[in-house]
This record gives C-alpha cells, structure tokens and sequence, in this order.
C-alpha cells in the first residue's frame, strides 16, 4: 500500500540473534578450515599423497552431507538454538581429538568424518532461528547477511591456520582452533535466544498439535519446482566450491613454491564471497520470493568462463591464478548461498526450514564429497588444469538449470 511504512529489518532482540549466528557460524570454520589448511604440512610430516587427502575431503563431505539429512530435520523438533550449540561443542571435541590421532590416518579419516558429522546440523539450526525472528520478505538479506558467516570464518580460519601452521606447526592447528571455537560457543550460550519472547510465539511454541510432521513437510516440499532446482543447483554448486576449498591451498602452494603463502592466499575465494552473498542476497529480495533464479543463471554463466581461464591460463601463472580465484568465489559464492538460504526459507517458511536447508545442503554435499577425489585424481594424473575444466563442466550445468528454472518462474508469473 502507498505510503505504508516498511518493516524495519530487526525486531527487537533480532540483532543481537543476527550476531550471535554470524559469528557463531563463522567460529565453526576454526575447526573444519584447519583440516583443508594441514593438508601440505600433514603431506610433509607422514607422507600423505593428494589421493589420501582427497579422501580426508571426500569422505568428511559425505558424512556431512549425511548430517545435514538427519539433523536438519531433528532442528526443526528440537529448536534452531539447541542443535546449534550442539553441533558447535560437538566440533570442538572432535577437533581436539583430530591433533592425538593424525599420524594414524585411518584414525584420522575417522574422526575427521565424526567432526564435519557433529558440523552439519549449525546450519539448519541458523535457518531455523532465523524462520522465527525475521520476515519472508527479508529473507534474502536476512540470510545474505548470514552467508557470509562461512566465508568470513573460511578467510579468516585460512590466514590464521597458515600463520599457526607456519609458527608452531600442524598440531597446533588442532590445539589453539578448537579452544578459539569453545570460546565462541560459551558466548553464544548466553547471547542466543532460539525465538521471539511474545505471547504469540509462545503460543505456538506451547502447540505440538499444529506441528507439521516429517512426512507432511517432506510431501509440501515435493510440490514446489523451486525445491528441485534447488536441490539439483545445490550438488553442482557443492561440488564446485568444495574443490576450490579443498585444493586451492595446495594449488597455490604449488603455483607459488610457497606453503604459507599459498594457504593464506587462498583466503582470496572466501573472500570474493563475502561481497557476492551480500550482493545477491538484497538484489535477490527486490526481484521477490520464489525469483532468484535470474540472477543466479547469469552468475553462474560468468563463473564458467572464470573457471576455463583459471584452468588454461592461470595453471602456469601464479600471477593470474590468484585475481581468478577470486573471480570465481565471486561468480560462485553468491548463487550458493541462496540456496541453503533463501530459497530454502522460501520453499519451507517457518515450519521446516531447518529440513529445507538440510536436504539441500545434504544433496549439495554428496556432490561436493566428490571433489576432493575427484579433482585429487585428475591434479595427480593429468595436472592442475585438468581438475580445473572438471568445476568448468559443473558451472556450465548450474548454468543451463539455472536457466530453465528462471524460464519456468517467468512463466509461472505470466500465467
């Protein structure tokens, strides 16, 4: 209506959630960064070739992605707040255990894979306190806001690991993160509140009658397109970042002769993203709900061709590799988090987010826990280049099913 006055962003006590979860999340990267950020140094103290890392990458994403299935919707029983702090203390345990048993490395692939489980319920525990404290038509920026949680924790994990990798060597990095973690997780005990003190939160809360059911929600989300091309987008995405996360350390490592360097320089990707996720998040929420896909086809055309310069070109330039690295966390970074976020909200409001972003995520996962073999295989076999054109191919298809989605919604629109 003309001249009605726009709801403001944050109700009161929103802003205090908004960064509890920002930095919350973020914090949560202290123990899974180190991991990507050891893989040179554990390669030089016990021998571990790209296709033993690669399975420390591969088989940590499936477990997450087998998380993100079972906890997102056990987000949405318990609360967003509870299974947040869970997964975050979860963590630490497990990443302090990871520094006892790394020269092991079957011991080692174990509790990798027991940290990224006790990881994969953060996020739907944020999207599910976020269903309950902000409006759908802030969503997008709600959740833009928040997308830059993982990249911010990534940038910031990375230059910390590559110093305290340097410094005091890889045990340290399952030392000093892990404690860094706990710290946060302390605070956030105190500063989170899981949903809005009104009494008609309350009301709803004290109703277990009205409460969808697994199969209910599961059946509403089966209805929506916008969930299927959200799943499908969500696997080639996952793939994609999750090799640039697990291998950029080490191709820049490589590409500049220099193993600190090359892992704080990989910070450059996440950070991309930080700009990308705020960007698209609020343009997104201007074009409206349920409209995103435009954006993200464009974004994503933009990323193939990043990714094919990068692989032909930026392979034997350490000049050019680094500025291209961050032209694909821009191109790439910004259509992901729409969809662990704002689409997922879209599709499930406020009675399954937290199972809408953990069965994208879920299916995103098992895309990305191909990445790390994957592209260990093809960077051992035939060079950098050749795991490079491998993410190419899998923008390329983001593209077009990007595409088709935004031609379907126009459609829908119209009709």
């Amino acid at each position: 209506m003309a001249g009605a006055r726009a709801e403001p962003l944050f109700r009161p006590g929103a802003r205090q959630v908004f960064w509890t979860l920002l930095v919350g999340y973020a914090a949560f990267y202290l123990c899974r960064a180190n991991v990507d950020a050891a893989a040179p140094l554990l390669e030089k103290a016990f021998g571990y070739d790209k296709v033993r890392l690669g399975a420390l990458s591969s088989l940590g994403t499936i477990a997450y992605a087998i998380g993100k299935v079972t906890l997102g919707p056990l987000g949405d029983r318990l609360g967003g707040r509870r299974i947040f702090l869970l997964c975050l203390f979860g963590s630490v345990v497990a990443s302090l255990t990871i520094g006892a048993v790394a020269g092991a490395f079957s011991l080692l692939l174990g509790v990798v894979v027991l940290n990224r489980f006790a990881q994969s319920g953060g996020w739907g525990g944020l999207v599910n306190v976020v269903s309950k404290w902000f409006r759908r038509d802030h969503y997008g920026t709600v959740m833009g806001g928040l997308s830059t949680s993982y990249e911010l924790g990534n940038v910031c994990a990375l230059v910390l690991s590559g110093v305290i990798g340097a410094r005091f060597g890889w045990r340290a990095l399952f030392l000093v993160n892990p404690l860094l973690l706990a710290l946060v997780g302390v605070v956030a005990f105190f500063t989170l509140e899981g949903r809005p003190a009104t009494e008609e939160v309350q009301a709803e809360a004290a109703s277990t009658e009205d409460r969808p059911r697994l199969g209910e929600v599961f059946a509403a989300l089966a209805q929506q397109p916008a969930f299927w091309f959200g799943l499908g987008l969500s696997f080639l995405l996952t793939f994609a970042r999750s090799g640039f996360l697990a291998w950029t350390p080490m191709f820049l490592a490589e590409v500049t002769g220099k193993v600190q360097g090359g892992i704080v320089k990989s910070a450059i990707f996440p950070a991309a993203g930080v700009v990308s996720a705020l960007a698209v998040g609020r343009y997104s929420d201007r074009l409206g709900p349920g409209r995103r896909a435009p954006v993200m086809t464009v974004m994503l055309a933009l990323l193939t061709v990043a990714v094919l310069v990068l692989a032909h070109y930026g392979t034997r330039s350490a000049a050019l590799a680094f500025p291209m690295i961050g032209v694909c966390g821009l191109m790439l970074l910004g259509p992901y988090s729409l969809l662990g976020g704002a689409v997922s909200l879209d599709v499930a409001g406020k009675t399954g987010a937290a199972t809408a972003a953990g069965l994208v995520d879920g299916v995103g996962y098992l895309g990305g826990s191909l990445a790390g073999i994957l592209m260990g295989f093809l960077a051992k076999r035939w060079g950098w280049a050749a795991a490079f054109y491998a993410i190419a191919v899998a923008a390329l298809l983001g593209a077009l099913l990007a595409a088709v989605w935004s031609r379907l919604s126009m459609r829908r629109a119209i009709g």
